[in-house]
């Protein structure tokens, strides 16, 4: 079985889902990608599963901004929650005329 702790870049981070067979390092990279696609699913990995302290181990708030509209929230309430946090600290997500077309990644 994998060890699934936090807090050695060699381990399995508990906020990545089982089938996903990534080390904290492969998530380093893959947040550094050039793909958007990569990018914003590990963004949304981190986001939704991640305890608030570990977030900020990896995503910067304006990382969290710029890309608001093109992350996989798992539920509104979340994305809400969210987007009055990024409010409350000076960081509101831009407006957005289609969210869902935002989403389409190219």
């Amino acid at each position: 079985m994998a060890d699934v702790s936090f807090g050695t870049a060699r381990k399995k981070p508990y906020f990545i889902w089982w089938d996903q067979d990534v080390t904290e390092d492969d998530v380093r990279d893959a947040l550094k990608s050039d793909n958007l696609y990569t990018r914003i699913t590990y963004m949304s990995y981190i986001l939704n599963d991640a305890e608030f302290e570990d977030i900020w181990k990896f995503l910067k708030v304006k990382d969290v901004q710029e890309n608001f509209w093109r992350i996989r929230w798992r539920t509104t309430t979340i994305q809400k929650q969210w987007q009055q946090l990024l409010t409350l600290l000076g960081y509101p997500p831009n407006e957005c005329a289609d969210p869902r077309a935002a989403r389409i990644l190219i």
